[in-house]
């Protein structure tokens, strides 16, 4: 498969930083309903993307990496293939956002809930706490 991807987006090669498969395609976990996840990562331009669209239509769910949610970013940083781009050139870049998601990753995941009853009955917790509504006997 890598080197099925890696000729379909070669052709993109001088115009961008890197070419990125995550997902369950790069953990290895694809199934028959899976869709392949590709990352562009610093195209030179839009017209990159559109580029890509022409050559490989829908065959791929490619996104710029730069327009994605900070913990989608980590989450392709930490588990990702390169299929265009130089491995440390790629690190070095992704820095940023590791630290980025050192600085904030407490706030992140401290916001994550197993459900909307848990987030009702945290959020209640700390409004008591706060003493902003009254206490119930």
């Amino acid at each position: 498969m890598l080197s099925d991807l890696k000729s379909d987006f070669e052709f993109i090669s001088d115009e961008i930083e890197g070419v990125l498969l995550f997902g369950s395609a790069a953990k290895g976990e694809l199934t028959t309903r899976s869709d392949i996840d590709i990352a562009l990562v610093r195209p030179s331009t839009m017209r990159v993307l559109f580029r890509v669209f022409e050559r490989v239509g829908g065959k791929y769910d490619t996104k710029i990496f730069e327009d994605l949610p900070l913990h989608i970013k980590m989450d392709i940083i930490n588990n990702h293939q390169v299929i265009i781009g130089d491995e440390v050139e790629l690190s070095y870049y992704f820095y940023r956002y590791r630290k980025e998601w050192q600085d904030m990753e407490h706030r992140v995941l401290s916001n994550q809930f197993k459900s909307v009853r848990e987030m009702i009955n945290q959020r209640r917790a700390w409004l008591k706490n706060e003493r902003k509504i009254p206490q119930e006997d």
